[in-house]
């Protein structure tokens, strides 16, 4: 093999940020390797048993790592490993996985059943939601920490709100439910202020499914998602193509949703989900609202006269309401208003037909 070869072939065994272990176990022993692994480990106790344990077999370890100042120690993103025998051993955000031949099988998995008793002990977070997310395997979760809310119901919505909001508690604190929560209307702060409101009283996981990714419904992998997060809660924001009426879509969302809300997968699943959507109701699809599927439904919009004179006088301003306005219409009343356009409004003018 000549230099050039060489430089090409080390070229390859990198990927965007560190060592891809998959091609330097192919650049190292010239084989395809198999990969027995595990997630949910700590990482450092796993290190540190192989470096204790491996020590005779262990020939090489290379670390990607960042110095992190607030806690005057570094952060190793990626470990690879290289042990005796044609086996490497990577480990990363809380997964540790061996790569092997098949003949090396039995000690593959004897060294990932060891390594399984150092389960990682996540931080538990009062709040927080987990997007759903294409990773290396497939769907996965991605868990992230929101601000909690305070919010008083009865000043920043409507006073029909606060029963619709107890309903909604209720069944989502209720242990083995299932069920379909609609909140719609204008796109103002009020539906994804609740949301976050709503999620620091829960008890339960909740995942967060963006409208680009709702197709993944039926996909086995969100399927398999939903079985290892039982009971949890589903948000899926701007859900109009989700929901929207069979008779004027071929889309088989509607279907998707309704096998998992209320279908045979429902009986074992547990899951409610939470649509968003600023479309009418009557776009909605009549199945989503039949009596034991549907746990509440809303329509976020403005506030009246006395009700938004109300928060104003709360938040400090000195102006008198005389018209209904939104919660983003009152909280900013301060602010310049950037929106000069103005809207031509282009349709058929009403004739009056006269006959002889």
């Amino acid at each position: 093999m000549d230099s050039q070869q060489k430089i090409m072939n080390a070229q390859s065994i990198f990927d965007r940020s560190f060592l891809d272990c998959k091609a330097y176990y192919m650049y190292c022993y010239q084989k395809v390797p198999c990969i027995t692994w595990v997630d949910q480990v700590n990482t450092d106790k796993v290190l540190k048993y192989i470096r204790i344990e491996y020590a005779d077999a262990l020939t090489g370890i290379f670390q990607n790592s960042k110095y992190d100042r607030k806690r005057k120690k570094a952060l190793y993103f990626t470990t690879i490993i290289l042990l005796k025998d044609n086996c490497l051993v990577e480990l990363g955000d809380a997964y540790c996985q061996v790569l092997h031949t098949h003949e090396d099988y039995d000690m593959a998995y004897s060294l990932i059943k060891e390594v399984s008793r150092f389960k990682r002990r996540e931080k538990k977070k009062d709040f927080e939601i987990n997007l759903v997310t294409k990773g290396e395997y497939g769907l996965e979760l991605k868990s992230m920490e929101i601000k909690k809310v305070k919010l008083n119901l009865s000043l920043y919505y409507e006073d029909d709100f606060t029963a619709v909001d107890k309903i909604i508690q209720n069944r989502l604190l209720k242990k083995d439910d299932k069920g379909i929560i609609l909140l719609h209307g204008l796109p103002v702060p009020g539906k994804p202020t609740y949301l976050r409101y709503l999620i620091g009283r829960l008890k339960k996981k909740v995942l967060f499914l963006s409208p680009a990714a709702a197709d993944n419904l039926m996909n086995p992998g969100f399927i398999d998602l939903l079985i290892d997060n039982p009971n949890s809660v589903v948000i899926i924001e701007d859900a109009e193509n989700i929901i929207m009426d069979r008779r004027s879509s071929n889309d088989s969302s509607v279907s998707n949703l309704l096998n998992i809300s209320d279908g045979l997968l429902a009986d074992f699943l547990n899951v409610q989900i939470i649509c968003t959507f600023n479309s009418a109701l009557t776009l909605v699809d009549s199945a989503l609202m039949r009596k034991g599927r549907l746990i509440a439904k809303y329509e976020f919009g403005k506030l009246e006269v006395a009700k938004a004179q109300r928060l104003s006088n709360h938040l400090g301003f000195k102006t008198i309401i005389g018209r209904p306005m939104t919660v983003a219409e009152i909280s900013n009343q301060h602010e310049q208003n950037f929106d000069t356009r103005q809207v031509e409004i282009i349709g058929f003018r009403k004739h009056e037909l006269i006959t002889n």
